[in-house]
């Protein structure tokens, strides 16, 4: 008895777990939907997801550290010959 209720503990703890990091995983990434709308000049804009941004206080550093790989380092930048 004792063994399957430390087994149940156990799986009960892992799929916790797993759940927990997929939340939060996902409510980090959530777009946005936008619904259709006429401006004020009369064009009509169809109904788009807006792409979610980061709210990180580093999202520029890490934004200009990926650009300066980009453009210097990496295989994009190299040419085959």
């Amino acid at each position: 008895m004792k063994k399957i209720a430390k087994i149940f503990y156990i799986v009960a703890l892992v799929i916790a777990v797993i759940t927990q990091n997929q939340n939060s995983a996902f409510a980090q990434r959530k777009s946005s939907y936008v619904k259709p709308y006429v401006t004020r000049k009369g064009k009509i804009v169809s109904g788009h997801y807006r792409k979610s941004y980061s709210t990180s206080p580093n999202v520029f550093k890490n934004r200009a550290r990926s650009r300066y790989y980009y453009h210097t380092k990496g295989k994009y930048t190299r040419r085959k010959r």
